[in-house]
């Protein structure tokens, strides 16, 4: 596992047989939400890592942690994911709750589709543009088959279902009504990889960065067994147990289970996905907004951004079996099958940055409340 710690611009490194941390060393930049679901299995080969951060996403090999790639997009907030056959990654750019919610002047926003082939003479270029107007993109995600993808357009309140060949809008499906006040403000979407359903969080209030009416949040379960026409089966509100608003949320590789993270109450919230009800908390230790499955996919990785660790959660067993140390506030995370063969510079500053040393350019992943995520 790799665990981007925004704190201290390291890496840790994590062998997840074990469970054991195993260097955290330095990499100049950082990544609240990497391209973490495709790619990462036990069965991949695929060795690169795409990282998002302010003003585009980069790309890192897994066996130097060097750049191979930087595709800048010109906005400040980034989602990338990875197609399930490694050819492609889709980047939405532009959607934040903190848009403004009715500017004089919108900006135009993007979903970009970027060469992911590490063999192929162009990788790490642009092979696809859609302008969206000011809809907001905040999140994409994709079905198993890997010819749909599912963007939240928060600022539009619709969901978008994106072609990946041709790269286009197939449709936008209305999000409805909210729950209480304000709009349903749909920003986060994971697909489950049985590809029948779709999770979308969404704000439940208002845009900007003081919103008149506070944001409550609620979790959408969507039916995509047909993907060119989603349709909402139920939506879980804070009324149905939602200890606090759902940022992200990783489903169990056998359909039954999510796994919402809620930072607001310090806790992973598990849902039930066949009654579509919260079926219990697990204590993390802290705020967690992001996790990502191991190889095998049969332990979710979470890291606690405000613990410094990473709280390991057995799927079976449906609750944490350890802690491990991380670097300053861990916040992304993705899978890999390689271990790291890093030089002694990389292991150096490391070192020094997770002493407080201010080394390198400490580039940023977007975070405009400090908490690094969309929402």
């Amino acid at each position: 596992m790799y665990v981007f710690n925004n704190g201290d611009r390291t890496v840790t490194v994590i062998d997840a047989e074990a469970d054991e941390r195993l260097e955290s060393p330095f990499i100049d930049t950082t990544a609240s939400f990497p391209a973490n679901q495709y790619g990462t299995s036990a069965d991949s080969a695929y060795d690169v890592c795409w990282l998002n951060v302010s003003g585009g996403v980069r790309a890192f090999d897994q066996h130097t942690l060097e750049e191979v790639g930087h595709v800048e997009t010109g906005y400040e907030p980034n989602y990338p994911n990875l197609t399930p056959d490694e050819q492609h990654l889709l980047v939405t750019s532009g959607g934040t709750t903190t848009l403004e919610p009715a500017p004089d002047e919108p900006e135009t926003h993007t979903i970009v589709r970027i060469d992911a082939d590490r063999e192929s003479d162009g990788f790490g270029t642009v092979t696809g543009e859609i302008e969206t107007e000011y809809t907001g993109p905040c999140d994409v995600s994709l079905e198993p088959s890997g010819e749909y993808a599912f963007v939240p357009e928060i600022a539009n309140e619709t969901l978008a279902v994106v072609s990946v060949e041709p790269f286009e809008i197939v449709t936008r499906v209305d999000v409805g009504e909210p729950a209480g006040d304000g709009k349903v403000l749909p920003f986060m979407a994971t697909a489950a990889f049985g590809g029948d359903l779709l999770l979308v969080e969404n704000g439940e209030g208002e845009l900007g960065s003081d919103p008149a009416v506070p944001r409550e949040g609620s979790e959408g379960v969507w039916d995509i067994s047909d993907p060119e026409a989603p349709v909402e089966r139920e939506r879980i509100t804070r009324d149905d147990g939602l200890p606090s608003a759902p940022i992200t949320s990783e489903v169990g590789p056998d359909g039954e289970v999510a796994y919402l993270f809620t930072p607001g109450a310090a806790v992973v919230t598990v849902v039930d996905l066949e009654s579509a009800t919260v079926a219990g908390e697990l204590d993390v230790g802290g705020r967690s907004i992001s996790g990502a499955w191991g190889p095998s996919r049969e332990k979710l990785y979470v890291p606690v951004q405000t613990a410094n660790h990473v709280a390991v959660i057995d799927h079976a067993q449906r609750e944490v079996l350890t802690t491990i140390d991380a670097g300053e506030s861990p916040t992304g995370a993705v899978a890999g099958t390689v271990r790291p063969d890093t030089d002694a510079s990389q292991r150096l500053l490391g070192s020094l940055s997770t002493l407080g040393v201010d080394v390198g350019d400490q580039e940023l992943s977007f975070c405009p409340d400090g908490n690094c995520y969309c929402g």
